[in-house]
């Protein structure tokens, strides 16, 4: 725990330093980091257009008074360039905020959430399976990825829904074969697997973890941040769907996009941080075609625009009511029936 401005702040300058580099992850900023002990050495962004080689521009680790003058943890010194500020100024300035008070919202606001919401949760976490673990182990994860694998019905079923063969592994999605049942895991940001999700091949039914709150989490964003794409590495630059389901962000991706699924038709507050510690803020609205999805739309926008994010609309020129649909209907040309892309 740090201090920045009087208020404690629940990280430390370290972590804090290693979220800002993964937003300003394809940047090549702050690419190197060293931990002296009592400093962080980082490659200075404000000088050589950030690419220096050798790391010249040290962060506090612990307060220091020098000469009578106290200096907060996170104060940042550049030894060449002579660039000086405390933490808030520091990601107001390498992340493009407005001031060192929008800075302070950013820290604030991105560790100063209840105990609650850090604490893992003792959750089942398929379809009422004994409680074993926070997180799915992943030999199970590999075990129903296999099963998937293995199964011709579940990969036809996949296939006729138009999804790449590599996304199957890529994903690590599953399959129950006692139920019958796709099974799409949903990570957290660390990687770990917090809960499936699981789709008939009977129907169109879908299944939820028992006792899950899946509007916690965002289907994709771990692997977003972590390039798991055959089109490459997605940048802060790159433009990102948003849909409801999982199997539609996953025909999205398919087709060379980038996507993740929100997992129901409205974006819940614990969403929105998980999008906020991402580095991506350019966003195409693709939320189902009805009702429901359209308001959803509208949520989104009003809950994230003043955060910063920045939104494509579409309208559907069809009857037809999600991404997946359109793609089983007319194949590549699914995007001809979207106006606004």
């Amino acid at each position: 725990m740090i201090t920045i401005w009087g208020v404690p702040v629940v990280a430390t300058v370290e972590q804090v330093i290693k979220d800002i580099k993964l937003q300003l992850y394809g940047t090549g900023l702050l690419k190197e980091i060293n931990n002296t002990g009592s400093d962080l050495m980082i490659t200075c962004p404000f000088h050589k257009g950030g690419k220096e080689n050798k790391p010249s521009c040290g962060v506090l680790l612990k307060e220091k008074v020098l000469r009578d003058k106290k200096y907060e943890a996170g104060t940042v010194h550049c030894y060449t360039c002579g660039y000086t500020a405390d933490l808030p100024q520091f990601v107001a300035d390498v992340l493009g905020l407005e001031n060192s008070l929008a800075g302070y919202r950013w820290l604030v606001g991105r560790y100063n959430y209840s105990a609650a919401e850090r604490e893992p949760l003792d959750l089942n976490l398929y379809r009422g399976q004994a409680q074993k673990s926070s997180y799915m182990d992943e030999e199970e994860v590999e075990r129903y990825n296999r099963e998937l694998l293995n199964s011709f019905e579940a990969c036809e079923y996949l296939h006729k829904r138009r999804l790449a063969n590599w996304i199957l592994d890529a994903y690590k999605l599953g399959y129950d074969p006692v139920d019958k049942t796709v099974l799409f895991p949903v990570r957290d940001t660390e990687g770990r697997v917090v809960f499936y999700k699981g789709r008939s091949l009977a129907g169109k039914h879908f299944y939820n973890a028992k006792d899950i709150d899946k509007s916690s989490l965002v289907f994709g964003l771990w692997e977003l941040c972590n390039g798991h794409f055959s089109q490459g590495v997605a940048t802060p630059d790159s433009e990102i769907w948003i849909t409801e389901s999982e199997i539609d962000a996953l025909s999205l991706v398919t087709y060379g996009l980038y996507a993740v699924a929100i997992m129901g038709s409205h974006i819940s507050d614990a969403q929105c941080r998980e999008l906020e510690r991402a580095p991506f803020r350019r966003y195409v609205l693709a939320t189902d075609n009805d009702e429901a999805g359209r308001k959803g739309a509208v949520q989104i926008k009003r809950m994230l625009i003043p955060k910063g994010f920045r939104f494509t609309n579409l309208r559907w020129d069809t009857d037809l009511k999600d991404i997946n649909d359109l793609v089983k209907q007319y194949g590549d040309r699914w995007v001809d029936y979207l106006t606004g892309y």
